[in-house]
């Protein structure tokens, strides 16, 4: 079987994604990218920006799954409030076209990639480079959201070996 998954990094100015295919439990890079949005935008520009160009994508690769990271709050609350409007936008987006999602916290990311729910970013890019072969990144953006679809299929195997039975 088949099947595509859609990671997603969601942030205010920058949307990470990345599309990966898991065919004989092989796991490959499809597609990786950046929404981006002008700094200076106001808010309601930059969310219009966005929510266009992420219905794009979901139109163009079709994925059967697509997985968000939830939002690590830290200290700036304001920041976080507005990272969760997207995270709701990108929900809706992928319930309009009837793709179902997930939502994947930054500790199970690390955790399912390295083992630990607090490696740094580039302890998760290197087993990330590890598990799909794919070198190719132009930024963490985008690392971050194909560790997001990785981390899923990871998770996902681990639940169904303790729930299948």
């Amino acid at each position: 079987m088949i099947q595509k998954i859609l990671g997603v990094d969601p942030a205010v100015n920058r949307v990470g994604y990345g599309l990966i295919e898991i065919r004989d439990k092989a796991v490959s890079v499809l597609s990786t990218g950046v929404i981006s949005s002008i700094a200076s935008a106001s808010y309601q520009q930059k969310v219009i920006n966005l929510i266009e160009k992420f219905d794009k994508i979901l139109d163009k690769f079709l994925p059967d799954m697509v997985v968000i990271e939830e939002i690590y709050v830290g200290k700036n609350a304001r920041i976080a409030l507005k990272i969760g409007q997207i995270t709701g936008l990108l929900i809706a987006s992928s319930i309009r076209r009837n793709v179902p999602f997930h939502l994947i916290s930054p500790a199970e990311v690390k955790e399912s990639l390295t083992g630990s729910g607090i490696a740094t970013k580039q302890q998760v890019q290197f087993m990330l480079e590890h598990i799909t072969g794919y070198r190719n990144f132009k930024n963490m953006d985008e690392s971050d959201a194909v560790a997001v679809a990785v981390a899923y299929i990871q998770h996902k195997k681990e639940y169904d070996l303790l729930y299948s039975g």
